[in-house]
């Protein structure tokens, strides 16, 4: 049995967009998709390194086939708290054609690459974001149905009648 590995609580927002948009192209009838997605998206991206500015999610999308992280060494520098880009950046290689694109990317958008590669880590890793199970407290939801059942106002003749 595998260990669940949860996302840490400053990534879940962009976890969340990062695997709803990759199972929104991930099509069986179109095997192609995806990989034609990221494949345009990552063209861009080179040509205006400022384009996906604010999405994590989706700059995370771009990098999943050209870089190679160290997860285990990552995950477990984030799971606390968030890291810093030196620690970040020990664990990930990236193919020589897109090392200017990363250059580029850590000199201008630093923090938001350090974010979509963190969101590639637990992706990679197959995390899941951890739920919030609480105990429902029914004692107000009672004591209203009580007070509905004892109203007869010049109304009710007129919905007991349906």
């Amino acid at each position: 049995m595998s260990k669940i590995i949860f996302i840490p609580g400053y990534l879940t927002d962009d976890y969340q967009l990062l695997t709803e948009n990759i199972e929104s192209y991930k099509d069986p009838e179109e095997p192609d998709l995806f990989n034609n997605y990221v494949d345009s998206l990552l063209a861009q991206l080179n040509k205006t390194p400022g384009f996906l500015a604010g999405m994590p999610d989706q700059l995370a999308m771009c990098l999943l086939f050209v870089v190679k992280l160290d997860c285990a060494k990552l995950s477990s520098l984030s799971l606390l708290s968030e890291p810093t880009w030196a620690d970040v950046k020990t664990c990930v290689s990236i193919h020589k054609k897109y090392r200017p694109l990363l250059s580029t990317l850590t000199d201008n958008f630093q923090h938001q690459l350090k974010i979509a590669l963190l969101l590639l880590c637990f992706y990679e890793l197959e995390a899941t974001t951890q739920e919030f199970n609480a105990e429902i407290d029914d004692s107000e939801d009672h004591e209203d149905h009580e007070d509905l059942d004892e109203y007869q106002g010049p109304d009710q003749d007129y919905l007991d009648e349906f």
